[in-house]
């Protein structure tokens, strides 16, 4: 008979008990919690998680648990993933589990691989990012079915993949109703390790919350001791267990367990854990061994292959380690009970025995096919021949799951075994430059560009042009994409033209069209319109001639928005449709949220910003739900609200916001989304909001060569300074502007930067004639567009403001701008119509009219960028921007919440009255009129007067 070696009952841990509880209660209330569970190795992290789980699930919580693998050199990417995930079939029904998978199941793959199958091979660079997006998704759905805890233990032993997407949750699960649960050794994550950074940030953030577990105290050692031994312990056997233990509770009970010895407490705990082994059959010895070295769970069958015990000895040993609680029962089999065991375990075997051991595993193992595990294993036995077999084979499998980090770390331990392997080629199937290459790939996709360029170059030293041409051109393809990545695009296309240079005649046409295309996206992206469509359309004649729709869809793709830049218009906007059409047709998804980027960028530079807006939200939508929301989705939110800021759509702008907001998406990708949230800023005023969304963009924008994002920041910035009155700022963002275009043929927003450096050097009294030559040329150089000609005609308006107005310019870029909806710059064209007309000193009643229309739209926008300028212009003058017939009718019940008096203002306010005019009319100082608006504003809640004049209409 076998004495009880742990307590039945939890001791101490009431408070953290207490924070998981209410954890969970703020996920029944619609809120996600991130907690980590940290303390040293035995300290009861699992114990005390293992409590809350069952209290949990009586609370009608859905669990699901799962633990990393301590495989050291064969970490199974997304292991805590998919172990949690696997109970999903069984947990909903089949209408929940079909919600919960969304509309794209099989990328799933990676993480639910009984359930969705293997994930679809692709070659687009936002796998990955993809895959953790679904990921998102499914955990919300899941969440909203009902409460929701995930369960991640011994993240200590986490693989980077994993802890890539541990981090995406924490920084995206807000409010989806999900507690997750993290439990890891203190001191094994330190600085380098993958779990490190992620627990920093998003403690720093806010995002988590740590629980640090500490031994004991004397009391609860005692507690815990009564409860093993059923008797209440002597005073100095509680004492000598305190000290020696410091109140770890697993080391507690090992050394209760243990039983007397002449010292009381013996002189290590691996002498105990050891100790108590060595009291068991041999039989037993064997199966802990076997287990041990097996290092995971190990089923009947793989533990008697291993031991080559008979059944009835097998089942023997197997009941009396589980009656000492040295192994514990799962649901896919046998476990050693802790990892200290197991390592004291392993750390005790012979070279010969280890050696033996796990050439056995390796063995029962090949039946299940290539996995990291095995290569392991092999790897242990000492047998590189198989173990080099392994490593690619496991590389592969988590390359295809998108786990850069893991496929290149088993892709280097390929490459460090290779000179061992005499026949390396023949077992892998592939010489050493391919296996460099394939490292140099998943290098790239993992961030490693540094690393991937020297594999490159390595593989590049083994390959002779001469003898190998197509396998030279395959690696300058590959630098070319590294090369991208980095950012460096002049140097990717210049390796992209030795591959097509190296390329021999009898290449095949996919091959060649290929590298076109990637060549065409490069230079698109540099603004090299012309050079993107030549390589464009040889990619589309190449991949057309083989059937390669893919490649030639892609083609098509980069090929119309180029040709749009162009002013082929027609011709790139049909390549567009029939791109958007081919790639739904495809489903592929990569190239469908692409089209939607690139179409609406097409629309916007035509002018057809309702169709961009249109065209956009639906991109928008339908790129999230496929889970491209930090890349494709982004860039059509950027392109979508450039579209409705123009159009004067600020609420459906401001709903938008709201949608991406919540979307962790890296800087470069979302930066049209900040600039655009930069211009509406601006156009209401609030200086400091744009400020700081300019902010976020100034890095970037100093080190990349894409011309749009610099000239376009510079362009914000400029009309910034000229909001704050700095104008000589003004003069030098226009100026560093222009620099960026200049002799490239992306200057389509040159007369807009132009425009706004005449606007600046009126008021600094400067020489416009420079700029104004300058926008002139640009426009000659250019397709005739309806953007850039109003722009170009405001360029030609502002510069007669000090020397010789002309209102009747100012009417024409104003009919530019309404023709094409931009109601923002049509009422601040009006206003410099007023301004010309009274300074020419034309029909007053004309001033007004155009004041009038400005003031209304300016308001209805919200514009508290121009309304301020448009009163100012009319105080001056003395011009009132409210018809007399129009005069408000007296307020005979004042607004809830504000004074009779605030009420009178509010009332006039609404109409349109400037401070002073309010002042005149209520016989009261404009000092008196500013507070009282101050104190309105306070009161309602809303950050302008436009938004209170709204207000106020809408409750009269």
């Amino acid at each position: 008979m076998t004495r009880r070696v742990s307590c039945p009952t939890l001791i101490g841990r009431s408070a953290e008990l207490e924070r998981l509880d209410a954890a969970l209660t703020q996920a029944q209330n619609g809120s996600s919690v991130l907690l980590f569970v940290s303390g040293d190795a035995g300290i009861g992290k699992s114990r005390l998680v293992t409590t809350f789980t069952e209290h949990a699930r009586r609370r009608d919580a859905l669990v699901f648990t799962g633990g990393c693998l301590d495989l050291a050199e064969g970490a199974a990417p997304y292991a805590p993933f998919v172990a949690a995930l696997r109970p999903l079939a069984y947990e909903l029904t089949a209408e929940e589990l079909g919600h919960v998978l969304g509309e794209a199941p099989r990328e799933l793959g990676a993480l639910l691989p009984e359930l969705c199958g293997r994930p679809p091979a692709r070659r687009d660079g936002a796998e990955r990012g993809r895959l953790y997006e679904l990921a998102l998704g499914l955990f919300q759905r899941m969440a909203a079915l009902r409460p929701a805890v995930l369960v991640l233990e011994d993240l200590h032993w986490i693989d980077p993949a994993s802890a890539d997407l541990l981090a995406l949750l924490g920084a995206n699960l807000r409010r989806a109703g999900l507690l997750v649960i993290g439990t890891y050794r203190s001191d094994e994550v330190v600085r380098g390790h993958p779990l490190h950074g992620t627990v920093l940030e998003l403690e720093r953030s806010g995002r988590a919350e740590r629980i640090e577990l500490s031994g004991l105290s004397r009391d609860e050692v005692a507690a815990q001791v009564a409860g093993i031994l059923g008797i209440r312990p002597a005073v100095r056997q509680v004492g000598a267990l305190f000290a020696r233990t410091e109140g770890n509770p697993f080391f507690v009970e090992e050394l209760v367990a243990a039983g007397p010895t002449p010292n009381e407490v013996p002189a290590s705990l691996r002498e105990v854990l050891l100790t108590r082994v060595e009291r068991l059959a041999p039989e037993t010895r064997r199966v802990l061994r076997a287990v041990a070295a097996i290092g995971r769970v190990g089923d009947e069958e793989l533990i008697a292959a291993v031991t080559g015990l008979p059944p009835e000895s097998l089942d023997d040993a197997l009941h009396e380690a589980v009656a000492h609680r040295l192994l514990v029962v799962t649901d896919d089999g046998y476990d050693v009970r802790h990892a200290l065991l197991r390592d004291a375990l392993h750390t005790e075997l012979l070279p010969g025995e280890r050696s033996r051991l796990h050439r056995a595993v390796a063995t029962a193992l090949e039946k299940y096919g290539p996995s990291a595990e095995l290569a392991r294993h092999w790897h242990a036995a000492g047998d590189a021949d198989r173990a080099l077999s392994g490593f690619v084979a496991a590389a592969a499998a988590a390359q295809a799951s998108y786990a850069w980090a893991v496929a290149l770390a088993h892709y280097e331990r390929a490459l460090r075994l290779w000179p061992e392997v005499p026949d390396a080629a023949a077992r892998t199937g592939m010489p050493y430059a391919e296996l460099l290459g394939r490292a140099a790939e998943v290098a790239t996709a993992a961030g490693e560009v540094d690393r991937a360029a020297r594999l490159a170059e390595e593989a590049m030293g083994e390959v002779d042009p001469v003898a190998e041409p197509t396998r030279a051109a395959g690696l300058w393809t590959l630098v070319g994409r590294i090369r991208w990545v980095t950012g460096d695009l002049a140097a990717a296309c210049a390796a992209y033209d030795k591959a097509i240079a190296l390329l021999p005649a009898e290449a095949s046409a996919r091959e060649r069209a290929r590298v076109r295309g990637l060549q065409g996206h490069a230079l698109m992206i540099q603004c090299r319109f012309r050079e993107s469509v030549a390589s464009c359309r040889e990619a589309v004649e190449a991949a057309a001639a083989v059937g390669a729709r893919d490649i030639e869809g892609h083609a098509r793709n980069t090929m119309g928005v180029s040709l749009a830049m162009l002013g082929e218009m027609t011709n790139g906007l049909a390549e567009l449709a029939e791109a958007l059409r081919s790639a739904k047709e495809r489903e592929d998804a990569w190239e469908v949220g692409r089209a939607y980027v690139n179409y609406t960028e097409a629309l916007l530079w035509a002018g057809d910003w309702a169709k961009a807006a249109e065209l956009g939200m639906e991109g928008v939508g339908i790129c999230r739900r496929l889970g491209y929301g930090r890349t494709t989705c982004m860039c059509a939110a950027g392109n979508t609200l450039a579209a409705l800021i123009r159009l004067g759509r600020w609420s459906d702008a401001d709903r938008l916001v709201d949608d991406v907001m919540d979307i962790e998406a890296p800087p470069w990708q979302r930066w049209g989304v900040t600039l655009a949230m930069a211009e509406l800023q601006l156009r209401r005023g609030d200086s400091d909001g744009a400020r700081r969304h300019l902010a976020t963009l100034a890095e970037i924008t100093g080190r990349t060569d894409d011309l749009d994002l610099a000239s376009s920041y510079h362009a914000c910035r400029a009309r910034l300074a000229i909001l704050e009155h700095d104008l000589t700022a003004a003069r030098g963002h226009v100026r560093a502007g222009l620099d960026v275009i200049r002799g490239s043929e992306f200057i389509r927003i040159g007369p807009e930067l132009c425009a706004a450096g005449i606007r600046a050097e009126a008021g600094l009294h400067g020489d416009a004639a420079p700029l104004l030559e300058e926008s002139r040329a640009m426009l000659a150089a250019m397709p005739k567009m309806p953007e850039p000609e109003a722009y170009g005609l405001q360029a030609e308006a502002e510069a007669t403001r000090t020397a010789d107005p002309d209102p009747a310019l100012w009417r024409s870029v104003t009919a530019l701008w309404e023709e094409l909806g931009e109601t923002y710059r049509a009422a601040y064209c009006r206003t410099r119509e007023a301004e010309a007309i009274l300074a020419v000193r034309g029909p007053r009643e004309d001033a007004v009219e155009a004041l009038r229309a400005a003031w209304a739209t300016a308001d209805a926008l919200g514009a508290d960028a121009l309304r301020p300028e448009i009163e100012n212009l009319a105080r001056r003058a003395r011009l009132d921007l409210v018809p007399a017939a129009e005069e408000p009718a007296p307020v005979e019940e004042p607004v809830p919440g504000l004074t009779a008096r605030e009420t009178e203002v509010l009332a006039l306010l609404s109409s349109g009255r400037t401070n002073r005019q309010i002042a005149e009319t209520l016989f009261i100082s404009e000092r008196t009129v500013g507070v009282h608006v101050s104190r309105i504003l306070h009161k309602l809640g809303v950050p302008n007067r436009g938004a209170a004049a709204h207000l106020f209409r809408a409750s009269n």
